[in-house]
């Protein structure tokens, strides 16, 4: 059994243990679309619909509603949550709605039609700001009373993943709830990985009006408490499996805290910038900090971060930009960046010295690195808009950075991306993580290292393994 799946296996048998054991009241009725809610919606979505006008909001909102409900109906619904133990088949057998991506009875992937996603690819038109807020504030309305409390907890989980889905809208009312759904102990383990996933959704979008400045979708005060949620989770064990004391945990909990890390590290990569204001507004976040203690698996983490954990925090690291409106972060070290990000991808590619391994998607995930790679290069240019991927200025990217980066790709990415006639990995092309580990030492002995990831922060000192 992979990790993954013992991992997620445990994830529910710690957390969801009488998962079908509730006393709801059987129905045998389905829920019903609200036919004008359908059509007021595709309606707005249309390229011809531009914003929503004051005097229609009276209008348009409880049919928003209502097209929410629909959902939070589904999820609800005993016939949907006990279709897995209790499937009706033969002649006559009611087509259930399933909370997954199945292309005949999904909802999730229903709902990707309707949900817009404002990035670098879409370029979501401020136009549909107005459809995007309300859409949000109706699924939050529906989606935020039954994860907080149905008596359900099969009900409040699947509840979860559609909030997380829709939360790739980047919707301010979003923001809150998710942040809430983080801090609270009483949140089930389960619901909170579907959490960081949600979180990690609204991060990924951009504010419609400002693609080129990489700005998220809400106001910094709710930018930085989501990362403060967010970083909580990855920092202490106690945030996943509340009362948990990491010393005497169980290899069972052990395996859940890693694994719902892991979502909590993915989450915090989406962030684009390596700083940020905190919540309240004074205190600065240190973010990309945060990710370097991943890739250097800094003692504090327990269990030891995973080789998919040290991937996602060195593809995070690359995506955070040292500057801010056109301003370089001040004290931020490149090079320090460059030793953690090598660290987090030789213990990623570890596992790949046997070309046999799967215990990771390797080339999906050298698919995202090289593209983490070739994104980070722009990023070190403060003038740089990343509408233009291809204007920046090449003679502010640090050295250290592009000799690095060359380094990576021959030495690990080549590698995992070789195939045989047979489009299978080539067994003859291994990452050579002997000569990382010498690139990695000569970072570490540099008489000119800079231990700090930042250097006006003494809090930011980048742990360094003792050489037995």
């Amino acid at each position: 059994m992979t990790f993954a799946r013992f991992s997620i296996w445990t994830l529910h048998i710690l957390c969801v243990f009488a998962l079908f054991s509730g006393t709801a009241t059987a129905q045998d009725t389905l829920p019903q679309r609200n036919r004008e809610a359908v059509d007021e919606v595709n309606a707005r979505l249309s390229k011809e619909a531009r914003g929503i006008p004051a005097d229609e909001l009276t209008k348009i909102k409880p049919l928003f509603l209502a097209f929410a409900k629909y959902y939070a109906d589904v999820v609800a619904n005993p016939m949907v949550y006990k279709a897995a133990i209790d499937p009706k088949t033969g002649p006559g057998a009611p087509r259930i709605p399933s909370i997954d991506r199945n292309n005949q009875t999904g909802i999730l992937l229903e709902l990707d039609r309707y949900i817009l996603e404002p990035n670098l690819t879409t370029k979501v038109s401020n136009e549909k700001a107005d459809y995007i807020r309300e859409l949000g504030i109706a699924f939050d309305a529906v989606l935020k009373p039954i994860i907080e409390t149905h008596a359900e907890p099969i009900v409040r989980i699947n509840a979860a993943r559609i909030l997380a889905e829709v939360c790739r809208s980047g919707a301010t009312a979003h923001w809150p709830t998710v942040t809430a759904l983080l801090t609270n102990d009483n949140t089930l383990t389960a619901v909170k990985y579907y959490a960081l996933h949600a979180a990690g959704n609204l991060l990924a979008a951009y504010d419609l009006n400002e693609y080129k400045s990489r700005k998220h979708s809400n106001v910094p005060k709710e930018v930085g408490a989501l990362v403060q949620a967010i970083t909580n989770c990855i920092l202490n064990a106690s945030a996943i499996l509340p009362g948990v004391k990491v010393a005497e945990a169980t290899p069972d909990q052990l395996a859940v805290i890693g694994f719902v890390r892991r979502s909590a590290v993915r989450a915090l990569a989406q962030l684009r910038f390596v700083t940020i204001p905190g919540p309240d507004g004074k205190q600065p976040l240190y973010p990309a900090y945060t990710l370097a203690r991943v890739c250097v698996s800094d003692p504090i983490l327990v269990p030891v971060p995973s080789p998919g954990e040290c991937a996602e925090a060195a593809i995070g690291l690359c995506n955070m930009a040292p500057s801010v409106d056109g301003n370089p972060v001040k004290g931020y070290n490149a090079a320090t960046a460059v030793e953690a990000v090598a660290a987090g991808l030789k213990t990623f590619a570890g596992p790949r010295s046997d070309p046999t391994d799967r215990s990771l998607p390797w080339r999906q995930y050298s698919i995202r690195i090289s593209d983490a790679l070739k994104n980070w290069r722009p990023l070190f240019d403060p003038t740089f808009e990343p509408t233009q991927p291809n204007n920046f200025d090449a003679n502010a990217i640090p050295a250290v950075v592009s000799d690095a980066i060359e380094r990576f790709k021959t030495l690990i990415l080549a590698p995992i991306e070789k195939v045989d006639f047979n489009n299978k990995p080539d067994p003859n092309a291994r990452v050579d993580i002997p000569e990382m580990e010498r690139f990695l030492n000569q970072l570490r002995s540099n008489p000119q290292r800079k231990p700090l990831l930042f250097s006006n922060n003494p809090d930011t000192v980048l742990y360094v393994p003792t050489v037995k």
